[in-house]
Parts: structure tokens; C-alpha cells; sequence
């Protein structure tokens, strides 16, 4: 009885951290029918076209290259967190955000781009996890490169198994790379 219990106890965290970071990955963006649009408009994209196609198309193919997950979320940066999509491979990291964004300053010239992160996952120097003091159901992915450029992913709708995904690439990416040294070709 105390297995069921467990069980049920167990699925009813996780049911609640879903519930809490679907509520924080909505509140996060400009609007909730903004973002609701987005991750449809993400959804039929990839089921369409397929998650791979899309990364391959968004960023370029290398051999050897498989996709593990995509995972919605949003980048931060200064002008305010971007809705995207990250692409985690096992050779690559990628963000592509859901709209362009403006480039120029307010009223200058500039032009609509839509924002790309790509690294590859032996240049990523660490991956940590950071909750927001003040509000704990604020959870930040913090992507730290070797050089040193930081970037910070937030509004996860499943953080945990992003973090886990992104850990488990590096983790095997360090383990390949000393049987097998990346020469940049």
C-alpha cells in the first residue's frame, strides 16, 4: 500500500511542477494568447516538418548530428526574454527564437531578424541550474561557454528533463572527446 502511496505522491510532484512551470513559461511572455499562438504555431511546425528537419534547416547539418529533444522556452536578454525553441543534439545547442525581433533602436534603422543561438556542446564550459531567490518557481538554465559568454534560459514547460538533456549531451560530449579530440573540421 505504501508503494501506491509513493507512487501517487510521486506523480502528484511531478503533476504540480508542470502545472507551475506551463503557469510560469505563460506568464514569462507578452501575452498569454501570444504565447499559446507561439507554441502552437511551434507544435504544428514540428510535427509537420519534424523537429530534426526544422534543426537541420535552422542551423545546418554536420555529420554525424542527431537531435535529442527541442524544448520551448525563452532566452534572456537584455531587452526582455525572447519565446524560442532550444535544440539540444549531440554535437549542438541551438535557440531559435518564435518571431523576429528588432535589431535597431526604437525609432532607427535596423531590421526584423529572427534571434540564433547555436554552440557546440564541446565549447559549453558548464550547466547550472538557477531558481530566482525570491520566487523559487522562477527556474533559470544557465549556459556557461568556455570563453565565457553566458546564456540564461528560463520559462521551461519541462525544466527538469531539459536540464537532465543538456547535462547527459555535455556529460557525453566530455567523455567522446577525450577518445575522440574535436579539431574544429
Amino acid at each position: 500500500m505504501s508503494t501506491i502511496g509513493q507512487k501517487f505522491g510521486s506523480a502528484t510532484k511531478k503533476a504540480e511542477n508542470m502545472a507551475g512551470n506551463l503557469f510560469t513559461h505563460f506568464k514569462t511572455g507578452p501575452g498569454l494568447v501570444n504565447v499559446a499562438m507561439n507554441r502552437i504555431d511551434h507544435a504544428a511546425r514540428s510535427v509537420y516538418e519534424g523537429s530534426d528537419h526544422v534543426f537541420r534547416k535552422e542551423f545546418g547539418y554536420n555529420p554525424g548530428e542527431k537531435l535529442k529533444k527541442t524544448y520551448a522556452c525563452y532566452l534572456s536578454i537584455t531587452g526582455g526574454p525572447i519565446s524560442g525553441t532550444l535544440f539540444i543534439s549531440n554535437l549542438r545547442v541551438g535557440f531559435k527564437s518564435d518571431s523576429p525581433v528588432w535589431t535597431g533602436p526604437g525609432s532607427g534603422p535596423g531590421q526584423w531578424v529572427y534571434y540564433k543561438v547555436i554552440m557546440w556542446v564541446n565549447d559549453i564550459g558548464a550547466v547550472n541550474s538557477v531558481a530566482n531567490k525570491k520566487n523559487s518557481g522562477e527556474k533559470y538554465i544557465e549556459i556557461v561557454s568556455k570563453d565565457g559568454h553566458e546564456f540564461w534560459f528560463m520559462g521551461f514547460i519541462f525544466y527538469e528533463q531539459a536540464l537532465h538533456n543538456l547535462y547527459q549531451v555535455k556529460d557525453n560530449c566530455n567523455a567522446e572527446v577525450v577518445a575522440y579530440p574535436y579539431t574544429g573540421h
